[in-house]
C-alpha cells in the first residue's frame, strides 16, 4: 500500500478503514470496512469514490440496521462477553474519548485471552500480558482489567478479582512548561498564516482561557462577558461548566460570529497542525502558559476556578462564590503578551 494513501476516512460520522488491495496481475481495488460497536459494514470498488458512495449508502439510517451483528452468548461467560456488559454499563459515565479507549485496548488483547471463560483467568495470565507493554499502556490495561473483574465480582460471576495482586504503576508524565514570552510572540505571529485557518479560533481559546484541547467543542459559547465551556475532567459522568471572563485583549482576535471549535477534518490533522505551529509542542503547553501568566497578576485560587481544577483548599472549592463583575475585573488585570507588545 502506498504510504501516501490515507488509511481511513470519516464517512457519515464513521471512521472507516481503507485498504488498497491487488486484483489480478496489474490491477487493484479499494476496500472500505467499519467493524465497531456491533456493526460490520463493507464496501469495495476499483474506484475509491464509488467505494465511498457504496459505503455511504449502507450507513444511511434506513440501511445501517442490516449490518448490525448480533452475537449470541456462549453461556461460558467469556472475557469478551463480560467486557461487553461492563462496557455498556460504563457508557455515559465517562467522556466518549476515554470510553472508546477501553474498547481499543481490549480489542488489542490476545484473542486466546479474550475468548477465555472469565472464571478460568488467573493473575499469571494477566501478568503475562502486562509485562509485554510500555508504562502508559500498562496503566491503561491495569485500569481496564480491574474494571472488568470488579464488575464480574459485583455481578456474582466470580468470587475473587485476579487483578488485585497486580500493582498499579502510574506512568511517568511528560513535563510541560509555560511558553516563554518570545515563543508566545512567535506562536501568535505564525497563527495569522492562512495554513492555520482551521485551528486559529481554537488556539486563541487555549491561549486566552487555558482550556484543555478536548474542551474546545460545540458546547463552547459566549454569554455576555464570559466564555462558557464544559469541564471535561469530571468523573462519573458529572456535568459541570466553567465560566471564564473574556480578556479585552482577546475581543478583537476571536471572531465570535464563527464556531469556537477546531475545523480540521480529523483529530490527527488537528494535532499535526498544532505541533507544526508550536514547533513540536502540544496544545497543553498553552494551558500551562495561561496558568503561569494569570498567577503573576491574580490570586491562585481564582486561577484554579478559571482552569476548572479541583483545589485542595476547602475554601475556594466549597464556600467561595465570586460575583461576575469581580471575576471580570480580575481577568482584565492579566497582561497577555501580544505581538505588538514585543
Amino acid at each position: 500500500m502506498d504510504k501516501t494513501f490515507k488509511k481511513h476516512f470519516i464517512l457519515n460520522g464513521y471512521v472507516a478503514h481503507v485498504i488498497k488491495r491487488p486484483s489480478g496481475k496489474n490491477g487493484f481495488y479499494y476496500e472500505i470496512r467499519y467493524r465497531r460497536n456491533g456493526y460490520n459494514i463493507y464496501a469495495a470498488s476499483t474506484d475509491i469514490n464509488e467505494a465511498k458512495l457504496i459505503f455511504l449508502e449502507k450507513t444511511l439510517p434506513e440501511n445501517i440496521g442490516k449490518y448490525l451483528v448480533v452475537r449470541q452468548k456462549t453461556g461460558f461467560n467469556l472475557l469478551e462477553e463480560i467486557f461487553a456488559e461492563w462496557y455498556q454499563y460504563k457508557k455515559g459515565t465517562l467522556c466518549e474519548k476515554e470510553h472508546k479507549r477501553f474498547e481499543v485496548n481490549f480489542n488489542g488483547l490476545p484473542e486466546t485471552l479474550r475468548k477465555k471463560p472469565i472464571n478460568t483467568i488467573r493473575t499469571v495470565d494477566i501478568d503475562a500480558v502486562m509485562k509485554e507493554v510500555k508504562p502508559r499502556k500498562y496503566e491503561e490495561l491495569r485500569t481496564l482489567f480491574n474494571g472488568i473483574f470488579k464488575y464480574a465480582v459485583a455481578s456474582g460471576i466470580i468470587q475473587h478479582n485476579p487483578v488485585a495482586l497486580i500493582k498499579f504503576k502510574r506512568a511517568e508524565r511528560q513535563t510541560r512548561d509555560a511558553l516563554p514570552k518570545d515563543e508566545i510572540i512567535t506562536f501568535l505571529t505564525r497563527l495569522n498564516h492562512s495554513k492555520y485557518d482551521d485551528i486559529r479560533q481554537a488556539m486563541y481559546l487555549l491561549y486566552f482561557f487555558g482550556l484543555r484541547p478536548c474542551e474546545v467543542d460545540e458546547e463552547a459559547h459566549r454569554e455576555e462577558n464570559f466564555l462558557i465551556v464544559r469541564n471535561r475532567k469530571r468523573k462519573n459522568g458529572k456535568i459541570e461548566y466553567k465560566k471564564i471572563p473574556i480578556p479585552t485583549q482577546a475581543e478583537d482576535l476571536i471572531d465570535w460570529t464563527k464556531p469556537l471549535t477546531f475545523q480540521t477534518a480529523s483529530k490527527y490533522a488537528q494535532d499535526e497542525l498544532i505541533k507544526d505551529l508550536l514547533n513540536g509542542k502540544t496544545g497543553y503547553y498553552l494551558r500551562h502558559t495561561f496558568s503561569t501568566l494569570c498567577q503573576q497578576y491574580v490570586r491562585p485560587d481564582i486561577v484554579d476556578i478559571w482552569m476548572g481544577d479541583s483545589p485542595q483548599r476547602l475554601v475556594g472549592k466549597v464556600y467561595t462564590h465570586f460575583p461576575d463583575d469581580f471575576m471580570y475585573e480580575q481577568m482584565q488585570m492579566v497582561k497577555f503578551p501580544l505581538p505588538q507588545m514585543a
